[in-house]
């Protein structure tokens, strides 16, 4: 689940946690991973990479990304992901 926490620090400090199960992302962001999939696949052997090994690859990559905590700061305000 990914959890989008905004907190404000201004004179009445609140938080608001939004959590975003993983498929549903994924669901939503379907269509653009289908027009990517050739510019990526173009991209593999352009450089020589072989897509079978490619794909994996870049999946292993984005489930490593699990723990990840990213802090965004402007002004009063910050927003914090935590990729769980």
């Amino acid at each position: 689940m990914i959890d989008l926490s905004a907190v404000s620090t201004s004179n009445q400090p609140s938080r608001f946690l939004v959590g975003i199960p993983f498929f549903v992302l994924v669901v939503l962001l379907l269509p653009l991973l289908l027009l990517a999939a050739p510019v990526v696949l173009f991209a593999c052997l352009a450089a020589g990479i072989s897509p079978v090994e490619g794909f994996p690859a870049v999946w292993r990559v984005l489930t490593a990304l699990r723990g990840t905590h990213v802090e965004i700061a402007r002004g009063d305000r910050s927003v914090l992901l935590h990729l769980s």
